[in-house]
């Protein structure tokens, strides 16, 4: 990844102040096109306190990208972007390419809100994009896979299994590489010991030679804490 924000290439987005499209053309809903050129953790905790609900990537996030220059480091950035905006509880309008070697291939991505569209592989063999897509909007839920920090830690609660995986890290080793992982890094750059057990437990995904955290962080209980 860049050394710094000023190396990063905008990513272009679209803002509103609401999800519903039968309220857009209100004065003052659509804010129209801006730019992610910060961290996407501290653009969508700002856009929120400004008001903003719901968020358009033109560009999709492709999957099939290989190594790790620009358009690697900004497909990273676009996924990290929709994890913040899930755990926010914004409204994402985005598209996604998979590499479409498997129909179970979505899973790990499946805690994130549903894109709009899964784009076909990049070849003809492989998973269907339809059955991929109605499966994930079918079993989406908030909450399905979080985590959250606590002094010294940070607990993971992951469903996407269909059953309930709870994983506390509290190695110092284990904590630095995931804040490493954050917003994407290099293989090259981490600990890859560390980034397999990520990698086991399904918490990391891998996009051309970058790792990336996928679990989003839990802001608020969505349901009554005796429950959870």
């Amino acid at each position: 990844m860049p050394s710094t924000d000023t190396d990063l290439r905008p990513i272009p987005v679209g803002l509103a102040r609401d999800h519903d499209p039968a309220v857009i053309t209100v004065p003052g809903i659509d804010i129209g096109p801006a730019e992610l050129r910060e961290p996407a953790a501290d653009a969508v905790a700002r856009w929120r306190r400004d008001g903003v609900r719901k968020v358009v990537l033109p560009d999709p996030v492709d999957l099939t990208v290989a190594g790790a220059d620009a358009e690697a480091v900004d497909t990273v950035r676009r996924l990290v972007l929709v994890r913040e905006l899930t755990s926010h509880g914004i409204a994402v309008d985005w598209r996604l390419r998979l590499p479409g070697d498997d129909d179970q291939e979505w899973l790990p991505y499946g805690h994130l809100r549903p894109p709009l569209e899964l784009l076909p592989p990049p070849t003809a063999i492989g998973a269907d994009p339809a059955q991929q897509f109605a499966a994930w909007h079918k079993a989406f839920y908030f909450d399905k896979c979080t985590y959250r920090r606590g002094p010294g830690f940070v607990q993971v609660r992951d469903r996407r299994s269909g059953r309930l995986n709870l994983i506390t890290i509290d190695d110092p080793a284990y904590l630095a590489v995931l804040d490493q992982l954050m917003d994407g890094a290099e293989l090259t750059d981490v600990d890859l010991g560390i980034a397999r057990d990520f990698g086991e437990e399904g918490l990391v995904t891998k996009v051309g030679d970058l790792l990336v955290w996928l679990p989003y962080r839990l802001r608020r209980w969505p349901l009554p804490s005796m429950v959870v």
